[in-house]
């Protein structure tokens, strides 16, 4: 009889032991979904706060195919401030070089409101006036609470 009382306590020793293991487990995994929703709430947050658009007359963008040169103008219409050197345009289907970027305006950072003036060469393609094509652009925001918010749209524009 005794020896079933200890097997007993070992038993519920035993158990108590895992189930005390078992809890923290649950509560770091717990932890760790939180951490991640937390993250994607505010990497959400951070690009709805970053917004771009063309600023130039979508019918008049100036192409020059001898120096492979187009000229955008994009505007910074979301809250957060944009890198202007983190900028991906594919224009026409091809991945495009940014060759050369300038704030129009007095600011030095490319803030809400402000426009910026890109120099796009996208190689290995024949572009002529007149034509239509489809420009992508993607803008990155600068850190917001240690997440850097994207963005990207498309607009059909006429080379001239």
């Amino acid at each position: 009889m005794a020896d079933g009382g200890a097997s007993e306590l070992i038993m519920l020793i035993s158990g108590l032991l895992v189930a005390g293991i078992v809890t923290t487990l649950l509560v770091a995994s717990w932890g760790g979904l939180a951490n991640s929703v937390d993250t994607a709430q505010t990497q959400a947050e951070a690009n709805s706060k970053t917004k771009a658009a063309l600023a130039s007359d979508p019918m008049q963008v100036s192409w020059d195919q001898p120096s492979c040169n187009l000229s955008l103008h994009i505007q910074n219409t979301g809250s957060l401030e944009l890198m202007d050197d983190e900028i991906g345009i594919i224009a026409n289907g091809t991945a495009s070089t940014v060759n050369q970027t300038r704030l129009l305006g007095n600011s030095s950072v490319w803030t809400s409101g402000e426009v910026l003036e890109l120099q796009v060469c996208p190689p290995g393609i024949t572009m002529s006036a007149g034509q239509e094509i489809t420009v992508t652009v993607i803008v990155r925001s600068e850190h917001y609470q240690g997440i850097s918010g994207q963005y990207s749209f498309s607009e059909v524009v006429r080379l001239v």
